[in-house]
């Protein structure tokens, strides 16, 4: 039995504040990451915070058909 793999790359993007719980998400898509970045930066320019971003991908894994 061979094992597909599709990879999607990077599906999305979270900010979390540790200090005052503030977050955002957005969607990736293939234009770009600045909508979240901005987001980010007005956080720390308002509050002096620290900001935390992770981004997540995401991998598919089924039975290939015959």
């Amino acid at each position: 039995m061979e094992i597909h793999v599709e990879k999607y790359g990077i599906i999305h993007y979270y900010a979390q504040c540790k200090n005052c719980g503030w977050d955002a998400a957005i969607f990736a898509n293939a234009s770009s990451t600045q909508g979240i970045r901005n987001l980010i930066r007005k956080h720390i320019k308002e509050t002096g915070h620290s900001v935390h971003l992770e981004s997540t991908s995401a991998t598919r894994y089924s039975k290939q058909k015959q």
